[in-house]
């Protein structure tokens, strides 16, 4: 990991907290110049960070800019994190997902985009997705699901809703029939699953899940590691 990589992980951490220099010269084992340098590429990635003298670097609350270390900031199994691409802008991350199927780059499984041009959502109706939702595609092998079941379009919805339940401490509604997930009637994630398959065998290669979701006041970064983390244990 990079010291810059470093640094953000620290202080997504200790988000809305102080962490001196001291404490990132220690952890990272580089100069009191190579923390400032980092600090300084991650403000002009756009990530709002206040320096204050003999108190250190503080990200601010309101600071949520999609990025890898943020992500496995919040993770439990960081090993996860080393399967996620982002992008700032592709047409679907289903479709960018497909196309690493095809070039047989397994390594990065979970698509994450900024934004996307032409998101898809049931029965091939565009998504809209502008800068500011999130825009996930995670790549489920069968042999990666307990006991070699079958991945149900209806778990990945529980699963996603019970994600969203958790960390915004609202109660939403599963449309069954869409797998689309509402709060208060309003649609705040919308999921379309897709798998590949060898014609003459019927044997399912790999899943797709597509997931969006687009909601005010949500920290996104967090958002994404636990989705992640749920569909994982499916």
């Amino acid at each position: 990991m990079s010291t810059k990589d470093s640094v953000l992980e620290m202080l997504e951490k200790n988000r809305g907290h102080f962490v001196s220099s001291k404490d990132m010269i220690s952890e990272n084992d580089v100069s009191r110049n190579a923390i400032w340098k980092a600090v300084n590429e991650l403000k002009k990635a756009g990530y709002d960070i206040d320096a204050v003298t003999n108190k250190g670097y503080r990200l601010s609350a309101d600071s949520d800019v999609i990025s890898i270390p943020s992500i496995s900031s919040y993770m439990n199994d960081k090993e996860i994190a080393d399967k996620i691409i982002i992008y700032d802008e592709v047409t679907s991350t289903n479709q960018a997902a497909k196309l690493s199927l095809i070039m047989e780059d397994y390594d990065k499984s979970i698509i994450i985009a900024r934004r996307q041009t032409a998101g898809v959502g049931h029965s091939s109706s565009h998504y809209d997705s502008p800068e500011g939702g999130i825009y996930i595609s995670i790549v489920i092998k069968p042999e990666q699901l307990y006991h070699g079941k079958k991945l149900k379009a209806e778990s990945i919805g529980k699963a996603v809703a019970h994600t969203i339940e958790k960390l915004t401490y609202k109660k939403t509604e599963l449309d069954r029939s869409t797998n689309r997930i509402y709060i208060n009637k309003k649609k705040v994630c919308g999921i379309l699953t897709e798998y590949m398959a060898d014609l003459e065998t019927g044997n399912i290669s790999c899943y797709i899940i597509g997931i969006g979701i687009k909601m005010k006041g949500i920290r996104k970064n967090l958002m994404i590691a636990k989705v992640i983390e749920e569909i994982y244990r499916l």
